[in-house]
C-alpha cells in the first residue's frame, strides 16, 4: 500500500541499523562461522541512527468556552462538533461524580450538543430517559458504533452504582473471578456497573437495565471498535496499590467483556505521589495507524495535574513520548490555573490545526465542592499545528534513514523546523543521483518543505517502487514526511 505521510510520534519509523565488521581488505564477515584463523576487525555502522531524539510539542491553549454545560467529550462529525451529556434534575455539571450520588434520579435528560467552530454550542436534541435503580452516574462518553445494528449506532456509555438485589448473579460471578481480574472498589455491598443507552440517530435514545460489564470505570472511559482487531476496546480506570491506573479490556460483542487489564501506571521515575488520572485516548485525524493518548497525570501533593503524550501503533503496546507535559496549568488566578484534564479525539481546528478539548478550574481537586466551585469547571481547547505532536531533535549534528515505504507521490516533503545557522539534506537511497550531498539544504524555515536535488523536486525512483529516506540534520526538528 502506498504511503502519504510518515508521522514521527516514535521510532516505528527510523530504522535501528547496525555494525558490519571488516577486515583489513575491506570484506565484511557475519556473524556466523566466519573462515579460519581469526583476523583483526573494525566495526563500520551501517544506517545507525544517531544525535537525535524525540520531543513532545506543547500546546497552545485557548478558552474557555463560553456556556459550556459539563460533557466529557467532544467529536469532530459531519463538518460540525457533536457532543451528548447527562441533564439530571436540571443539573448538567453533576451528571458526573460526586454530586452525582445524592439522590435517586426521575428527571434524566441526554442532551445532545453541536458547534460550527468549537467555541458556540447550541442544543440540538433533547430526551428523557429512565435510570431505574440506578445512582451516581460517572465516567460518561459516547462513541458512533460501525459494527452495531442500525437501533443501536449511537451508544452512551456510563458507570453506576446499583443495589443489592439487583443483577445478583452478575455480582456473583464477578466475585468468583481471580483478584487480579476484580477491581477491589466492587463488593457485594458496593456495586458498580458499566451502562449503554443505545440511539438510532443521536435524538431519540432508549436505556439498557442490565450492565454490559461490571467494573467501577469513574470519571474516565473510552469506548470503540476498533476496526482492525474487530473487537470492541474499553480504555478505562484501574486502581491499584491505591493509585489510579489505565486499563484496557476487549469484547467481540459489546455486551461480553472480558476482564480489565492493566496498560500504563504511574512510572517509578516519578514521585511516588503520582496517579494517572484521565487516559484521553485518540486517533491522529484521517491516520488511524497512529493511536494516541494524553493522560492526566495527578500530583497529590498540590491537588494540581498536567497532560502527557503517549503512542501506539497497535493499541496494545505504548510508550511514554519524551519532553515532559502537552498541557500544563494556566497562570496563577487564570481558570485553569490549577486542576485540569484531557478530553478525547483530537480533531481538526481550522485550516493547518489540530486540537482536543480540555477542561480546567482554578480549584485544586479535592477543594471542598461548593456550587461555585462546580460552577468554575470550564473548557477550552489545546491546539497543534498540524502534525506537530512531536519532533525528531538533533541538538547538534545527527542522522537516521526511515523504513522503506512505497510513496503515493513524486515529492517528498519536510514538515520541520531549522535555524538559519541549522540544515537538513535529505537522500535518497534508492536513487543514485539523490544522495544527501546532492540535496539542496534546507535551512531557516518553520513550516511545511520541498526537498529537491540540484532544483529537481522528483525523488527519482520509478513508480510502485519503496524509497528509504537518509535525513542528515544540524540543529534541527523534523515533524513529518509527506509525499505529493
Amino acid at each position: 500500500m502506498a504511503t502519504s505521510k510518515l508521522l514521527f510520534l516514535d521510532w516505528r519509523h527510523i530504522q535501528c541499523g547496525h555494525l558490519r565488521w571488516l577486515t583489513a581488505d575491506g570484506q565484511a564477515l557475519g556473524v556466523g562461522h566466519p573462515p579460519e584463523p581469526p583476523v583483526p576487525l573494525c566495526a563500520e555502522p551501517c544506517r545507525v541512527p544517531h544525535g537525535i531524539r524525540l520531543e513532545a510539542q506543547r500546546a497552545g491553549t485557548t478558552g474557555p468556552v463560553d456556556g459550556w454545560k459539563g460533557w466529557g467529550r467532544t467529536i469532530f462529525d459531519q463538518g460540525r462538533y457533536r457532543s451528548w451529556h447527562f441533564e439530571i434534575h436540571g443539573h448538567t455539571k453533576l451528571g458526573s461524580g460526586a454530586a452525582a450520588h445524592r439522590t435517586a434520579y426521575d428527571q434524566v435528560y441526554v442532551c445532545g450538543v453541536a458547534s460550527d467552530d468549537g467555541y458556540a454550542w447550541k442544543e440540538v436534541s433533547r430526551c428523557r430517559v429512565k435510570v431505574g435503580a440506578q445512582r451516581g452516574f460517572d465516567g460518561v462518553t459516547f462513541f458512533i458504533d460501525p459494527a452495531a445494528p442500525a437501533r443501536e449506532r449511537y451508544k452512551l456509555v456510563y458507570c453506576a452504582h446499583f443495589p443489592v438485589g439487583a443483577h445478583d448473579a452478575l455480582v456473583q460471578a464477578y466475585l468468583a473471578r481471580p483478584a487480579h481480574h476484580r477491581d477491589p472498589r466492587l463488593s457485594w455491598d458496593r456495586r458498580y456497573g458499566m451502562f449503554a443507552m443505545v440511539s438510532p440517530d443521536g435524538e431519540r435514545w432508549t436505556s439498557c437495565d442490565t450492565p454490559f460489564m461490571l467494573h467501577p470505570s469513574d470519571t474516565d472511559t473510552t469506548v470503540l471498535w476498533d476496526p482492525v482487531l474487530a473487537r470492541y476496546v474499553m480504555f478505562t480506570r484501574m486502581y491499584r496499590e491505591d493509585r489510579r491506573w489505565i486499563g484496557r479490556a476487549e469484547a467481540q460483542d459489546f455486551h461480553d467483556w472480558g476482564p480489565v487489564l492493566p496498560l500504563l501506571w504511574p512510572s517509578l521515575a516519578e514521585p511516588p505521589d503520582r496517579d494517572l488520572y484521565l487516559n484521553g485516548h485518540s486517533f491522529y485525524p484521517g491516520l488511524p495507524q497512529y493511536q494516541v493518548m494524553f493522560p492526566m497525570v495527578y500530583h497529590r501533593f498540590t491537588e494540581r495535574s498536567d497532560v502527557r503524550l503517549c503512542t501506539s501503533s497497535d493499541g496494545l503496546a505504548w510508550n511514554w513520548v519524551p519532553g515532559g507535559p502537552v498541557i500544563v496549568p494556566g497562570r496563577r488566578g487564570a481558570w485553569d490555573s490549577e486542576f485540569l484534564g484531557c478530553g478525547k479525539d483530537l480533531m481538526p481546528f481550522g485550516p493547518g490545526r489540530i486540537a482536543i478539548p480540555y477542561s480546567g478550574t482554578p480549584y485544586p481537586h479535592k477543594y471542598p465542592r461548593f456550587q461555585q466551585v462546580w460552577d468554575a469547571w470550564n473548557l477550552g481547547w489545546a491546539v497543534w499545528d498540524e502534525d506537530r505532536l512531536c519532533a525528531v531533535v538533533a541538538d547538534e549534528t545527527g542522522e537516521f534513514w526511515t523504513q522503506p515505504v512505497v510513496p503515493d507521490g513524486r515529492q517528498v516533503r519536510l514538515n520541520c523546523r531549522v535555524p538559519v545557522g541549522g540544515r537538513i539534506r535529505v537522500g535518497v537511497e534508492e536513487a543514485s543521483d539523490r544522495g544527501a550531498a546532492a540535496c539542496d539544504p534546507i535551512a531557516g524555515v518553520d513550516g511545511l518543505c520541498p526537498v529537491t536535488w540540484n532544483g529537481v523536486a522528483d525523488h527519482g525512483v520509478p513508480a510502485g517502487q519503496a524509497v528509504t529516506l537518509h535525513l542528515e540534520l544540524r540543529r534541527a526538528e523534523v515533524f513529518s514526511v509527506s509525499f505529493a
